[in-house]
């Protein structure tokens, strides 16, 4: 099953980033993330969730920047042992 990269990550950016600050949806995989609305600390919860839904290595995944939507969906193909079944499946595992 191909998943919607894009609103995997939606989905998990809107876990990382906290309720009482504006969430803008990314809408491509060449957005930039600066152009986003997500700090340094929301991408670090963004990546961490990301290498747990997709079973990346910690080690790994604490070296993993990207710097836009496509960068990062490529070092996650690059590292992942898995893919998530479903987006709901994947929810599930960041819970």
């Amino acid at each position: 099953m191909n998943i919607d990269f894009i609103e995997l990550f939606n989905k998990v950016g809107r876990v990382a980033r906290p309720s009482h600050h504006a969430f803008v949806p990314v809408s491509s995989m060449e957005e930039k993330f600066v152009e986003s609305c997500f700090d340094s600390l929301d991408m670090l919860m963004i990546v961490m969730y990301m290498s747990e839904i997709y079973d990346i290595d910690d080690e790994i995944a604490k070296e993993m920047y990207a710097e836009s939507m496509q960068e990062m969906y490529d070092l996650i193909q690059q590292h992942k042992k898995r893919d998530p079944e479903s987006i709901e499946w994947a929810m599930e595992m960041i819970k």
